[in-house]
């Protein structure tokens, strides 16, 4: 005679195999909204189609006791989130994120095993993790003025960023003979070596970093010489900061 635990117990195991049913066909829907994504950075409607759906899996998944669902979607949930503050929705977030999606196939035919074991999905979620979080991208700051490097510091905090400081010219230009930097910001009146002239001796090397996007910082105003090729120059003004953090967003790739 069926025992009242034996029928709960069956009832969860049928849910359970429903759900897993389920997961290929979410798994499509999440990889059909990466890719429109990937196509069109800005429909919102897609994007919270995503989140909403990938929301709603994670707390479906511990329901089920479905541990690896959970920290899955989560770190997906994660990259969605970042991605959404910097509107980076690029080709390399679209890879990044249908990594996970792939995981989620796995656990399918992984969990109606008689002994489940995910230890394959938990090593590249671990993988995929440490690459998320050494995605920071390399800076260099060369500014003479002390309050001013403090100044970018604090603005960019909340950016996955690297930055180095150097408060003279020749200094900088050494560094960016020889080092990989994904982008530099300038301050016009350096010590040993001004903004304008290391910009354009680090265009004229033909070295690591000769198109390394370069934002100036100057309280001056005037024309440029085109062989600086700046990607942006601000102004010392009290919208220095919120102007600072918009432009590197926007010369940063994902």
């Amino acid at each position: 005679m069926t025992t009242n635990m034996e029928a709960f117990q069956a009832l969860l195991g049928g849910m359970r195999a429903d759900f897993l049913a389920e997961l290929p066909e979410r798994s499509d829907s999440f990889e059909g909204s990466i890719l429109t994504l990937e196509k069109s950075p800005g429909d919102r409607e897609a994007f919270n189609e995503l989140y909403r759906g990938v929301h709603s899996l994670k707390g479906s998944g511990g329901t089920h006791g479905l541990s690896i669902i959970t920290t899955i979607c989560h770190q997906l949930e994660n990259l969605l989130s970042e991605t959404e503050a910097r509107q980076e929705f690029s080709t390399a977030f679209a890879t990044r994120a249908l990594a996970y999606v792939d995981l989620l196939r796995q656990v399918e035919p992984a969990a109606r095993q008689a002994q489940p074991n995910f230890s394959a999905i938990v090593a590249e979620l671990e993988t995929l993790h440490r690459l998320r979080l050494q995605r920071r991208k390399a800076g260099l700051i060369a500014e003479s003025s002390s309050v001013m490097t403090g100044l970018y510091q604090k603005a960019l905090e909340t950016l996955p960023l690297q930055l180095t400081v150097v408060d003279d010219g020749l200094t900088a230009l050494a560094r960016l003979l020889h080092e990989p930097f994904d982008f530099v910001i300038v301050g016009r009146e350096l010590k040993e070596l001004n903004g304008l002239a290391l910009m354009i001796a680090v265009r004229a090397a033909k070295a690591r970093n000769q198109d390394i996007p370069a934002i100036l910082v100057s309280s001056k105003r005037g024309s440029l010489p085109d062989q600086a090729r700046f990607s942006a120059t601000l102004s010392r003004d009290q919208k220095l900061a919120e102007n600072l953090v918009a432009v590197v967003r926007t010369i940063l790739p994902a």
